[in-house]
């Protein structure tokens, strides 16, 4: 993770919790408003499991470097195979969602699970990390640095972290206008409703038009259901409207979690096939939770 840069800049309104504003936060970490923040982490298996498979290869070196070129190769390949793996680096990426973290799988947090991210000095081997614990009662810790003396960049993370989780927490799903449903529709039919208001058509004839930035706000509503973004997204995109079509692709790049993300850039790259359309819909509906 890089150092933080120091900003010169007026300082902006801080958080109810006292913490300097995220847009704040965002340019001592040297990234812009509409940037989505991405951070190079170690790799899990530093430094425990490092040290043991460092461990285990020089127990093999001997026997295998006694039976011959062949095994002396075959050992060469392990220890560049072990230290790809063990120096591969974990990625953090700070959606406007949730949080993913991805190494060899992914895994994203949604906000609304985190309980609250405190600091974590590793095991025997002090070194910095957050550690993310969830209202299920399972937490995720990670190390920010191996380096003993990088306490500064781990706190910075920790304060963006925090007032990312805060700002969430303050916000409500915007609510998808009635016309963005599907009411009991066939698919196919959805997706051409949709399609027509995006284009400025009535939804029927007692039915007044849904505005565009009613449609700007579903779509960019983080904690909105994967549905009603979706269908914001469809209508959205048949507008044509270059500005809308801007801020749609920012939407698409600051949300982290998987399903929703493919979703969103799906309904971007359909341009009017109504049968992918259609298929992006019923997708979408299936994700809503049952209870």
């Amino acid at each position: 993770m890089t150092r933080p840069k120091q900003s010169s800049a007026r300082a902006a309104r801080p958080s109810p919790s006292g913490l300097p504003s995220r847009e704040a936060l965002l340019r001592d970490l040297g990234r812009g408003p509409d940037e989505r923040p991405v951070f190079s982490l170690p790799s899990p298996l530093l430094p425990w499991v490092g040290i043991f498979v460092g461990l285990g290869l020089l127990g093999l070196a001997p026997g295998l470097t006694r039976k011959g070129p062949w095994a002396s190769l075959l050992w060469a390949a392990l220890v560049l195979a072990s230290l790809v793996v063990v120096l591969f680096p974990r990625k953090l990426v700070v959606g406007k969602d949730g949080l993913l973290l991805v190494w060899i799988r992914a895994r994203f947090i949604a906000y609304r699970d985190i309980a609250y991210v405190e600091t974590t000095d590793g095991f025997y081997f002090r070194n910095p990390g957050i550690n993310v614990a969830l209202r299920s009662g399972s937490a995720l810790a990670f190390a920010t640095s191996v380096f003993k003396e990088r306490w500064a960049e781990r706190d910075a993370l920790l304060s963006f972290l925090r007032v990312t989780i805060e700002e969430a927490s303050l916000s409500r799903p915007a609510r998808a206008p009635e016309a963005l449903g599907r009411g009991g529709r066939p698919f196919d039919a959805w997706a051409r409703a949709l399609r027509a208001i995006g284009a400025g058509a009535h939804e029927g004839m007692r039915t007044q038009p849904v505005p565009a930035d009613e449609l700007l706000r579903v779509a960019e509503s983080p904690s909105a259901p994967i549905v009603d973004r979706t269908a914001a997204f469809v209508a959205l995109a048949a507008s044509g409207d270059g500005e809308h079509l801007r801020r749609l692709r920012i939407a698409v790049d600051l949300t982290v979690a998987p399903d929703t993300k493919a979703a969103l850039r799906e309904a971007l790259a359909v341009e009017g096939d109504e049968a992918r359309i259609a298929a992006l819909l019923e997708h979408a509906e299936a994700r809503i939770p049952r209870a």
